[in-house]
């Protein structure tokens, strides 16, 4: 604005005009001026804001997931430990001994063109297997020490394979030839030892005289039923016989007879190849046999 009126000032002296008509010609246009100048709307005044309080930074909390209830398990019985008493070492069976008492009433049978085992089931009388005297009435019978002797089959059971043989109590027979005695076994015995007697193979015959029969051992594996048709109750056994032991007798660790030689398993009821059989009939089908037979009655 001060530019303004000198600007009009110094227009105004250059025109000649008097002091008083420029400064009234001033104050008129200062006027004018002052007129167009907007008037200032003052601010408003600001209302200062309230201090915030500070707020408390607030603890977070983790959730902890809800426990699973636990069970609380009765307070267990203390267990008392018994101590397990030591065995009482059981001897070894020894079946020297047993062959030794019984070995003499074992023998040789020859039928025809074969052979196979006999023993002295009573006195007069001898055990064997129907299938070692089929088709003969009369075979020789061969023992240790002494001459050979004939004897007659008196019977035969083919459904169990037992024949009866009877001989002249005459003759002359080593002192400890003597019947065998029968005892019994059931499956309690299984796994038992049992001992074989047998005359396998081509056993030495030295004008009539033989030597001592063939001991095998093994154990008893179990005891089945083949029937009523087929020999009935079976031995099977782990013990080692051969052809020419059939009829033989199957003792137990006493020296009582369980069981009677009858042959080996080659095949199984598939066709499968079988190793390590043996059956032996059971003694129960001989005892239940032997009344028939010394009636002199076959089947």
């Amino acid at each position: 604005m001060a530019a303004v009126l000198i600007s009009i000032c110094i227009t105004l002296t250059a025109c000649g005009q008097s002091t008083a008509e420029i400064k009234s010609l001033v104050d008129e246009r200062f006027q004018v001026l002052l007129a167009e100048i907007p008037t200032v709307t003052p601010a408003p005044s600001i209302t200062p804001s309230p201090t915030t309080t500070p707020q408390p930074t607030p603890t977070v909390v983790a959730f902890l997931p809800t426990p699973t209830p636990m069970t609380i398990l009765p307070t267990p019985t203390p267990i008392t430990i018994t101590p397990i008493p030591t065995a009482t070492p059981q001897p070894i069976v020894n079946f020297n001994q047993v062959y030794s008492k019984i070995s003499a009433s074992v023998f040789k049978i020859t039928a025809g063109n074969g052979h196979g085992t006999g023993w002295i089931i009573e006195s007069g009388l001898i055990a064997t297997n129907e299938h070692v005297v089929r088709g003969q009435t009369t075979v020789t019978v061969h023992q240790v020490s002494h001459e050979p002797f004939k004897a007659t089959v008196i019977a035969t059971d083919s459904k169990r394979d037992i024949a009866l043989l009877a001989y002249n109590k005459s003759v002359t027979l080593d002192p400890n030839a003597i019947p065998l005695s029968l005892g019994t076994t059931t499956n309690a015995d299984l796994a038992q030892p049992l001992m074989a007697l047998g005359y396998s193979g081509e056993a030495p015959v030295n004008n009539g005289i033989v030597d001592l029969p063939s001991a095998n051992v093994g154990v008893l594996s179990l005891i089945i039923d083949l029937g009523p048709n087929s020999r009935g109750y079976t031995l099977v056994m782990d013990v080692p016989v051969d052809p020419g032991d059939s009829g033989g007798p199957v003792v137990n660790s006493t020296g009582e007879v369980v069981g009677m030689t009858t042959g080996v398993v080659e095949t199984s009821t598939a066709g499968q190849r079988v190793v390590g059989t043996f059956y032996a009939l059971h003694v129960d089908e001989i005892k239940s046999s032997l009344p028939a037979l010394k009636s002199g009655l076959s089947r």
